[in-house]
């Protein structure tokens, strides 16, 4: 057991399985999160309903965050030269996401700080935003790293990205990011139908 474990192949394998694990545990259990957070203007016509929406992830979505933190965590364990690379050369789609994440706590705080139908729509596109806009980087991502990512390694051996954010934004990544959004908007849609009742769940 120890000789399987101190051999590189099989830690890099381990670690390979370990790092799926997590973000599919991630995709599983938050992306009915961010696909609820999508579908809430759509699905929610009047605040009522919309609360309902809410509430079927309300007890959950903090928790189900953990999941794409230990993946972090694990990419900077077993490939801190990644983790580094990433980013350092994806610093805006990364600012992007982490937008978009801490933004979707501040919503579910302070919608329901006023009465208010301006105040709350408000706070209902801001969790649009939230699930919308990581589904379709970490889409995006998956489809860069199918195809390949440019960069280079300097004198000192270290990464350094090549490309520009435009570059990205290529149509099989943006394809990717699509079929990403779809996913977890469908993902969002059957958690709905299954937790919520009324209308709601009829949509």
């Amino acid at each position: 057991m120890l000789a399987l474990l101190s051999d590189y192949e099989s830690l890099r394998l381990i670690w390979w399985v370990l790092l799926g694990v997590l973000l599919i545990g991630f995709a599983v259990t938050d992306g009915f999160d961010l696909g609820v957070g999508t579908l809430l203007p759509f699905v929610g016509r009047t605040d009522v309903e919309r609360r309902v929406a809410i509430h079927t992830v309300s007890a959950t979505w903090e928790g189900n965050q953990v999941w794409l933190v230990l993946g972090g965590g694990a990419i900077f364990a077993a490939w801190p030269a990644l983790y580094a690379l990433s980013f350092s050369g994806f610093y805006l789609a990364m600012f992007l996401v982490l937008f978009a994440l801490i933004l979707r706590p501040v919503a579910f705080k302070y919608r329901s700080k006023r009465a208010s139908a301006a105040w709350r729509s408000r706070w209902d596109w801001a969790l649009f935003v939230g699930g919308a806009v990581p589904a379709l980087i970490f889409g995006v991502a998956v489809g860069n790293v199918l195809q390949g990512v440019p960069f280079h390694f300097t004198g000192d051996l270290r990464p350094i990205y090549g490309g520009s954010l435009l570059g990205l934004l290529n149509p099989l990544a943006l394809l990717c990011g699509l079929v990403s959004l779809a996913m977890l908007v469908a993902h969002g849609a059957a958690w709905l139908a299954f937790k919520a009742e009324g209308p709601v769940a009829e949509r």
